[in-house]
């Protein structure tokens, strides 16, 4: 009895035994391919529309990257300019199945928060702006900032330097400078305060003529706008006017005068297709946010930048900086070129200290930008 209960026994086992191995069976064999690994799958919400060659497409850009380089998955949604229909598209694409959610500046900052903090088991980037985690307790949200002040303080030096460069387009007597920005809003006040330090530190006794268009993407406004300052005396006009920016293009391009461009190399851009319209276009103060998407999408996957901070991109990282091309060296006599290049390792290495506008009152800004005025 005993004999037959222990053969019983070694029998069931035998079949349990058999099951496991037909289990493991299911296993490629040697020389099979793998299943496929889940594509890391991220998105970009545009708070505009591409087409600007500024902001937006530098970060579209990188999107496009990210894809090629990285092999992720990425959509881009343009949202457009009506701001009331931006929550639904962020509730939307929160209850999809990316792994990473981006939005970018100022203007989405609070629905970024609320969103992040609405669906805690979801990840997101906020590029552009610093992410307050008071407001998003889950800390499922990367937070992405750069030095504006320190690409405006670097235009501030071009611009001033120019002056007494002996350029055929400036008048080497009226030492007045121009600066026109999108809106009189902190991340835009930020190159205006880096721009107004790079100025006084070439030259302290110039003038500066401040302008805002009051608006991201009115570009006849921008053209309005830049040509009055122009009118008035500006030698060299910065424009960091967002989408705006082509307006300040075409003002330099009809007034044959200097312009320093922001965010991308819109001469390296546009040369091909408006070569004259950007002649005058020396250099772009940039923000590489395309650059910078890419490295803090890759870092993230590789544990190099973790959910619950702000990382904060300047100089010493090439995040920010001048553009470099064939026109500025054309245009920008080297000696010039090559101060450019020491100030900005000065700044890198923590010699320069450069102001922001993050923290400084409106009555502040006022009053920095009235003490330049001619």
């Amino acid at each position: 009895m005993k004999r037959k209960l222990l053969a019983a026994v070694l029998a069931a086992l035998g079949l349990f035994l058999v099951a496991g191995c037909n289990k493991k069976a299911e296993v490629p064999a040697a020389g099979a391919a793998a299943p496929a690994e889940k594509a890391f799958k991220v998105v970009y919400l545009v708070n505009g529309g591409l087409g600007d060659k500024g902001f937006f497409d530098s970060a579209a850009a990188g999107l496009r990257r990210i894809a090629d380089e990285l092999g992720c998955e990425t959509n881009i949604i343009e949202m457009g300019r009506n701001e009331t229909s931006y929550e639904s598209y962020f509730l939307d694409e929160s209850e999809k199945d990316w792994d990473l959610i981006i939005s970018g500046t100022w203007s989405v900052s609070e629905l970024t928060h609320e969103i992040a903090a609405q669906f805690p088991d979801k990840n997101y980037l906020f590029f552009d702006g610093e992410v307050d985690f008071s407001k998003v307790p889950s800390k499922n949200i990367i937070g992405l900032t750069y030095k504006s002040n320190e690409t405006g303080f670097m235009a501030g030096c071009l611009a001033a330097r120019m002056l007494v460069s002996g350029a055929q387009k400036v008048e080497p007597n009226r030492k007045i400078l121009g600066f026109v920005g999108s809106m009189d809003v902190p991340n835009i006040n930020d190159f205006l305060i880096g721009y107004m330090e790079g100025i006084k530190y070439i030259d302290p006794g110039i003038k500066l003529l401040t302008s805002y268009v009051g608006s991201f993407e009115d570009v006849p406004k921008c053209l309005e706008m830049t040509t009055q300052l122009y009118n008035q005396g500006a030698q060299i006009v910065y424009a960091p006017a967002s989408q705006s920016i082509l307006g300040a293009v075409t003002a330099s391009s009809n007034k044959d005068k200097y312009l320093i461009a922001c965010d991308t190399d819109i001469w390296d851009i546009m040369r091909d297709t408006d070569a004259a319209l950007v002649r005058n276009v020396i250099s772009s103060s940039l923000k590489n946010l395309g650059d910078s998407l890419l490295v803090a999408v890759r870092d993230y996957r590789n544990g190099a930048k973790q959910m619950g901070e702000n990382y904060v991109m300047g100089i010493e990282t090439g995040a920010v900086g001048l553009a470099d091309n064939d026109n500025y060296r054309a245009v920008v006599p080297a000696e010039a070129r090559d101060e450019m290049v020491q100030i900005a390792g000065r700044i890198a290495a923590g010699e320069i200290k450069v102001g922001t506008s993050f923290g400084m009152e409106t009555a502040e800004v006022a009053n920095l930008r009235n003490a330049m005025k001619p």
